[in-house]
């Protein structure tokens, strides 16, 4: 069966790189550190190497079961397993996933908008006009998601070489005993590194848009290390600056570090760190409603722009319930627990299933040939 759409659908395999490394950088990079140490401390980018590694398997089993996949997206894998009532009942919860993950994503990088700068404005005006913006790049189609998502990774780049300036005041003994912790202490700071990486799995759905999609396992797996180095920079640095009390009570302390930033002309510079986080999420949440449009529009029949605004609304309405930091705390910690058990339980098990089935498809034949 064919596995890649049209020529003019599809975009170059390289571009998966941005694709990948987009939807993985979001905004769980403004708390991971004060969350990551409570296993390994100081040692916690360890973890993050560990966590990173491991999604490079993740990655393999992913291409494998596409492989496999008659339309090389999960909702025809669903479809040729487990049969199309049952198999579409699998792809929905997978779009429960995903309306999930676009609501951490933006409710979470609208609880900074209104701690830092709009404090008296209401979080659903700030929701309205994020979902608006996303809706507008998502309508234009597939490639129109990847440019942006090619430019969302460039344009916030460049504001690394801003790091320079927390370096100036680093404890590099902060980092010392090395090696001190246990494997418990480890996977647990690794356990917690795992909301960094999620975005990996939409490539269950984007797959076929991806020209010499079965050639193209390297690019993703760039992507991938790209993230890996990236959080494991940005730990060390921050690391460095605080000590492990000072992270435990800190909420956002990549963004503390923009403080420190001044220039004669430009005195809260901490301000640009947050508008510029919106085009680090703008990617997850663009790939996360076309992913959402593109399963209700596979398994429900809905067209694709009333199949884009029923997931726009759904989501809006879930990020309006949610009202608290207690309330997107325990958010955050579903989606992480979900991600867990889609990355490491179920697609292990899809990985398990197929090559059984390839086991006795295999072994059937073997058997009709002999008595032939």
């Amino acid at each position: 069966m064919d596995k890649q759409l049209g020529e003019n659908l599809t975009v170059s395999s390289f571009y998966l790189w941005f694709l990948l490394h987009g939807t993985q950088t979001g905004i769980a990079m403004l708390t991971f550190p004060s969350k990551i140490i409570l296993g390994a401390e100081g040692e916690a980018w360890v973890s993050i190497l560990i966590t990173g590694l491991s999604i490079h398997l993740i990655i393999w089993m992913i291409f494998f079961v596409l492989k496999h996949s008659n339309h090389g997206d999960i909702i025809s894998l669903h479809q040729q397993l487990f049969g199309k009532w049952f198999g579409n009942v699998l792809t929905l919860g997978f779009y429960g996933y995903t309306l999930m993950f676009i609501s951490t994503q933006i409710r979470s990088y609208v609880e900074v908008l209104h701690v830092w700068i709009f404090q008296l404005s209401p979080p659903w005006e700030m929701t309205l006009i994020i979902l608006l913006t996303s809706i507008y790049i998502v309508s234009g189609g597939f490639r129109v998601i990847t440019g942006i998502c090619f430019w969302c990774v460039i344009i916030p780049s460049l504001l690394l070489v801003t790091l320079y300036f927390p370096l100036k005041y680093a404890h590099w003994n902060n980092f010392l005993p090395l090696l001190n912790h246990n494997i418990a202490e480890y996977t647990e700071s690794a356990q917690r590194s795992l909301p960094l990486f999620l975005g990996v799995e939409f490539l269950l759905l984007y797959y076929p848009y991806i020209k010499n999609n079965e050639k193209s396992q390297k690019w993703a797996h760039i992507a991938v290390a790209h993230t890996t180095l990236l959080y494991m920079f940005f730990a060390c640095v921050i690391f460095a600056y605080f000590n492990v009390e000072e992270l435990k009570h800190t909420i956002w302390p990549t963004l503390i570090l923009s403080k420190i930033i001044r220039f004669p002309f430009f005195e809260r510079f901490d301000y640009i760190y947050v508008f510029n986080w919106f085009l680090i999420i703008l990617p997850t949440i663009c790939i996360g409603l076309w992913g959402g449009t593109r399963i209700l529009r596979k398994t429900v029949g809905f067209t694709a722009r009333p199949a884009l605004w029923i997931t726009s609304i759904i989501v809006f309405i879930i990020i309006v319930c949610l009202k608290g930091s207690t309330t997107i705390d325990r958010l955050d910690s579903l989606m992480s627990m979900a991600g867990l058990i889609f990355l490491y339980g179920y697609i292990p098990l899809l990985v398990l299933w197929i090559s059984i089935i390839r086991f006795f498809k295999r072994g059937s034949l073997s058997a009709r040939i002999k008595s032939e």
